[in-house]
């Protein structure tokens, strides 16, 4: 994988790439998602109890910020430019680290918060900085009515407090590998703050909790070497030159070895059909490396996309995996887990490819043949 490099056109030299581009998006009729029509299909309590009960051995203790470039590997080739922080922004750094966490993924529970930022505080410091922050207009809140779960409170950007964040992470992002990644994801869009109607949970909330903790158990495992994870909705452009685009449920950016590396995640609750599945994501993916645009676009030659799996309906996320496999079996850069897996050791050989044929049902790792580590294109 190379660091972000200049634009290049992917069609010089491809004297039949538009023919390619007609026959893909007429596959692609339906070119648009929205994961706001997603159902929801078990409450929230649920979904999350799924979500970490699939492996018993999860580990539930708080961690830290996403680790610092001066601590990843080779320093020099990450911290070539101090960021310029806004000066609009909260004064305290706790606060600022408040708005840069939820800007990264859209919105959080309190119970995110306080594992993530605040687990050396007691939980009366988080209240009265939310209501500082909320006070100063950077932040709204929004309370959940679950029938069971009690009225878990979320954290939500203002627009001021959104412009503020996407500045600083945008001027944090420069001379970094993300960097292009970054300027590609933000565009010149105004990005809009997310609002939610009071006593009503919106279908999309089990899906983006999950996403949200998933991604940001991702940027806290030391092994990865995070410097960059987001859950935007809708992260990049509908489509570029007619090609259309995935969306991805989370992007991060992780070096490893030295060398940075661009993974996808794809959350999967088992609510899109398989077929959907492989002309919505699989194949929009492998088109992205076909044409070269993720060198262009995003600044990598390659990446990989972790599909997390979770079933709350029928319980049976091997049988979903199987599935998303077959139609994923020419695509290598897919790789497959249950989220359970996933978020105790994402780093741990615990990832199915397209090829790895599932023997058993057994919900531990080491039962299992063929699973690869996250980093397995390293040793190659």
């Amino acid at each position: 994988m190379h660091s972000p490099s200049g634009s290049v056109d992917p069609r010089d030299g491809m004297a039949h790439s538009l023919d390619l581009r007609e026959i893909v998006n007429a596959a692609f009729a339906a070119s648009s998602i929205d994961r706001g029509d997603m159902n929801d299909t078990a409450p929230l309590p649920e979904t999350i109890d799924e979500l970490l009960a699939l492996n018993p051995t999860v580990e539930e203790a708080g961690s830290q910020f996403l680790i610092p470039p001066v601590d990843i590997n080779n320093p020099a080739t990450l911290a070539r430019s101090t960021p310029r922080i806004p000066p609009d922004g909260p004064a305290l750094q706790r606060d600022r680290d408040v708005l840069l966490e939820i800007a990264r993924y859209r919105l959080v529970p309190f119970a995110h918060l306080k594992e993530f930022i605040f687990a050396n505080r007691h939980g009366s410091v988080l209240t009265r900085r939310m209501q500082t922050l909320e006070r100063t207009g950077f932040i709204t809140t929004w309370e959940d009515h679950l029938a069971r779960g009690g009225h878990p409170r979320f954290a939500l950007l203002t627009q001021s407090g959104l412009n503020w964040a996407i500045e600083t992470l945008r001027a944090g992002s420069v001379g970094h590998p993300h960097e292009q990644l970054v300027t590609f994801m933000l565009g010149t869009r105004t990005r809009k703050p997310l609002i939610l109607a009071a006593h009503s949970a919106p279908p999309f909330l089990p899906h983006q909790v999950e996403t949200n903790r998933l991604a940001a158990t991702f940027a806290r495992t030391p092994e990865l070497g995070v410097i960059w994870a987001s859950t935007w909705h809708r992260p990049f452009p509908n489509e570029v030159r007619g090609v259309a685009m995935p969306q991805p449920d989370a992007v991060l950016v992780s070096v490893a070895g030295g060398q940075p590396q661009l993974f996808f995640l794809e959350h999967d609750r088992g609510q899109e059909s398989s077929g959907s599945f492989a002309e919505r994501k699989t194949q929009r993916y492998q088109l992205l490396l076909d044409l070269g645009l993720a060198r262009e676009l995003l600044g990598f030659e390659s990446f990989t996309v972790l599909v997390t799996v979770v079933d709350p309906v029928s319980h049976r996320p091997f049988d979903r995996i199987r599935a998303l496999q077959e139609v994923s079996i020419a695509a290598p850069m897919m790789h497959f887990a249950p989220a359970g897996w996933a978020h105790s050791a994402p780093q741990a050989a615990v990832w199915f490819t397209p090829a790895t044929l599932i023997r058993t049902t057994s919900l531990k790792p080491r039962d299992h043949v063929g699973l690869v580590p996250l980093f397995s294109n390293l040793s190659r």
